[in-house]
């Protein structure tokens, strides 16, 4: 899984053999798979791997999105549309589109909530981190602890009450 796959592709050296491996992996049943949060990032170099992909996963997105991946893939006005129902709610969940020859899925993702406190990189996010740092007395991970235990009150679900050993303890188990 390469993320973030427009910047291998935009690279003139290398766009030509990720072509020609996404090819041959085809040959071997193995698949290239790249993650990127926009399709214009992609070069038009890129367009001949865009055309071979067979599994397609899209998350939320907004129409003009799924006119430009039915330029890489003949999309049916049902598979539009089921592309178009994705829904995200923040903190919540994602909603996407699963698409092959053999499948076409609407699924939800629903992270748990200590997994997205620790993954939340927006500059907003980070200052609420900071802050909680500052006003509880807690280091980085009692602070996404903390907003994990905010998202499970927003998700109407009982915050996983975590707790861990004391320095003390810890010396008299040893």
């Amino acid at each position: 899984m390469t993320d973030e796959g427009h910047i291998i592709t935009k690279n003139p050296l290398l766009s030509p053999y990720i072509i020609k491996i996404t090819k041959m992996w085809r040959k071997l049943g193995a698949w290239f798979w790249l993650a990127t949060q926009n399709i214009d990032d992609l070069p038009p170099a890129a367009a001949p791997m865009l055309n071979m992909i067979e599994w397609w996963i899209c998350l939320n997105m907004p129409p003009d999105e799924v006119e430009k991946i039915s330029r890489f893939r003949e999309l049916t006005q049902a598979q539009k549309s089921l592309m178009l129902s994705a829904r995200k709610e923040s903190g919540k969940y994602t909603e996407g589109v699963v698409l092959s020859k053999s499948m076409e899925v609407l699924f939800r993702a629903v992270p748990p909530s200590l997994y997205l406190a620790l993954a939340m990189t927006e500059p907003e996010e980070k200052k609420q981190r900071y802050d909680l740092m500052q006003s509880m007395g807690v280091d980085e991970l009692g602070a996404a602890l903390a907003v994990a235990a905010d998202l499970d009150r927003k998700r109407g679900i009982e915050p996983l009450n975590i707790t861990f050993p004391t320095p003390n303890a810890l010396e008299n188990q040893a």
